[in-house]
């Protein structure tokens, strides 16, 4: 069975997809390319894969699938992506879920900030899939 026969419409495997052999991960980036590229990346290294284009339906998509990972822009459209994680860190199951920040963000006192946030990992945009896979492999296997 290939994990790129999974999405995240499959409640089957919603259900328990560690069973599986899988780890959840949740994509958070309001540009839709980002999200498949991001995607197709890690579906492709065994994860499984929940997406989200903003702030509002990544939290519904947390609480719902509590995910293992969670990958987020601080550029939403609704919210910035450390008020995010601020709010998924609220949640009993987000005290210990793992944050990378994927953006394109440079202004280093932001970057700080979001790091100092209790975030595990700040990755650059345009980034290589080695490293983002060299990123989550290290956080969650």
């Amino acid at each position: 069975m290939n994990n790129n026969d999974f999405d995240e419409n499959n409640e089957e495997v919603l259900r328990n997809p560690q069973g599986l052999g899988f780890k959840k991960v949740l994509v958070v980036d309001d540009i839709m390319y980002v999200v498949k590229s991001i995607s197709r990346i890690l579906r492709s290294n065994g994860y499984f894969v929940i997406t989200a284009l903003n702030g509002e339906e990544a939290i519904k998509k947390f609480d719902k699938y509590k995910p293992d990972l969670i990958t987020i822009d601080q550029n939403l459209p609704d919210m910035t992506g450390l008020e995010l994680a601020e709010k998924i860190k609220k949640y009993k199951e987000g005290e210990k879920v793992k944050i990378i920040f994927v953006s394109a963000v440079q202004e280093k006192g932001e970057i700080k900030t979001i790091i100092g946030s209790g975030i595990n990992n700040y990755i650059l945009k345009p980034f290589k899939k080695e490293n983002l896979i060299a990123a989550v492999k290290n956080l969650i296997g």
